[in-house]
């Protein structure tokens, strides 16, 4: 009889592996994160990153050919979870889910401080125009704004936000509050329960700004 064993087709689930090269590249940018997160992008160096990473200097260079892709690398990484977030909601256009998906980055927002702590700080530094940072915070925040007039003209339209409610001054103030709320939070993480506070404030913009029935 003939053995069919080496014949049967593998059927076992198998677990995709990261190939080595994407792997490697995800550790340098925690590390590149958790740097910038205690001493900013200034104060931080690549030798210091790939000492974490346990590789030499031109093994960073390898995968990010200076400290600026590194930046540009952490700070497209930190966007791309908010980014899920917000595209999961854009199906129902309508005032409460436009201010759910904000509660809803703010919720993820605050399961990682250190994240937070690295992007506020290179948010800062960002704003002496010859910093790397400078350009992709300017083009993120005017993105950010963009796409939230968009979605804010489009409620008004259908009547769901008052006709008076001034957009440009309320996207502001949305942005101004989970940036300074989070500032809040890193500083005083006992006495500032971030996602409270910011839910709290959305039910209070909600009621200022959602129409009334005619």
């Amino acid at each position: 009889m003939t053995d069919m064993t080496d014949s049967t087709p593998d059927t076992a689930p198998r677990t995709r592996r990261a190939p080595k090269g994407e792997k490697r590249r995800e550790e340098l940018l925690d590390a590149a994160l958790q740097l910038f997160s205690l001493e900013g992008y200034s104060g931080a160096s690549i030798a210091r990153i790939a000492d974490r990473v346990g590789i030499s200097v031109a093994g960073v260079l390898h995968h990010f050919p200076n400290k600026v892709a590194l930046l540009m690398g952490v700070l497209a990484r930190r966007d791309e979870v908010n980014q899920k977030i917000s595209d999961a909601l854009q199906s129902e256009l309508t005032l409460s889910s436009f201010l759910g998906g904000l509660q809803q980055i703010n919720r993820s927002n605050a399961t990682a401080p250190g994240v937070i702590r690295a992007f506020s700080m290179l948010n800062a530094e960002s704003l002496v125009d010859s910093h790397p940072g400078w350009e992709w915070f300017q083009s993120r925040y005017a993105a950010i704004h963009g796409r939230m007039r968009t979605r804010l003209d489009h409620l008004v339209a259908i009547g769901e936000v008052r006709g008076d409610v001034d957009l440009d001054a309320l996207i502001h103030q949305l942005l101004a509050m989970m940036d300074g709320l989070q500032l809040q939070w890193l500083r005083f993480p006992e006495a500032v329960d971030l996602v409270e506070r910011f839910d709290s404030y959305i039910a209070q913009v909600e009621r200022d700004i959602r129409a009334r029935p005619a």
